[in-house]
């Protein structure tokens, strides 16, 4: 059997490797924000001097995700004059509840900022220890799943490109249609099995059944092998 003209761009589509960077985005930008306050907290601690800051706003930010949640974030707008300089430094920070509803707008509160860079400041050291936490916890978490995601994703596609490149094309006779426990878009997914002509049996990757159908019980299709791990690969689908 002829085989299959081989295209790198074509397998990582077919295998959704760029979904891959999802998670690895989402871990940058969570890690990215820790690293940034770790950074502001150690400042803090090593030239951080207090002084007085004028409340001059409250703020509150309710925003409600794609399934209605709601999330609420809390702010103060305040400014302090650091020592010898002129003019003060106006910031908006986001603080706990508590902290947020005790104060009121024109009171005076502390706030500790560092002498080398003055612009560098906080009025809720505890509420910042707290998010370092999160953002921490949440970035760590998201790394871990994309290294484990990529892994797997890599493992699959090297077996493909080894099917392709090198594997035995061989025919295969469909034998069932599974459904399977995942949705994608809300749409169920499913998957064929096979046993191709050496009596070895595989399945396909999931897919909606209407594309399965094309292809019933006993209907021939052409599969790659993986001369690695015998995992056989559906033409149609790489």
């Amino acid at each position: 059997m002829e085989r299959k003209p081989f295209s790198f761009w074509r397998v990582a589509r077919r295998l959704g490797l760029f979904w891959l960077g999802l998670p690895l985005i989402f871990a940058l930008g969570f890690g990215g924000v820790a690293i940034s306050m770790s950074a502001q907290m150690i400042l803090l601690a090593r030239d951080g001097v207090t002084g007085e800051a004028e409340v001059l706003a409250r703020q509150v930010e309710r925003r409600r995700d794609s399934e209605g949640k709601e999330t609420v974030t809390y702010y103060l707008r305040y400014s302090y004059l650091p020592e010898g300089r002129h003019e003060a430094i106006v910031k908006r920070q986001s603080v706990s509840r508590r902290l947020h509803d005790q104060v009121r707008e024109g009171q005076f509160i502390p706030v500790t900022y560092a002498w080398t860079q003055p612009e560098r400041a906080t009025v809720d050291a505890r509420h910042d220890r707290f998010g370092l936490i999160l953002f921490g916890v949440v970035g760590g978490i998201g790394t871990l799943v994309a290294l484990g995601l990529g892994g797997w994703m890599l493992s699959r596609k090297l077996s493909v490109l080894r099917a392709l490149r090198r594997g035995e094309v061989r025919e295969a006779r469909v034998t069932g249609l599974r459904r399977s426990n995942v949705q994608k878009n809300k749409v169920q997914q499913y998957v064929i099995d096979w046993v191709d002509a050496t009596g070895s049996t595989g399945s396909s990757m999931m897919d909606a059944q209407e594309t399965l159908l094309r292809h019933p019980i006993g209907s021939v299709i052409v599969v790659y092998i993986d001369p690695k791990t015998g995992r056989g690969w559906w033409e149609a689908q790489i």
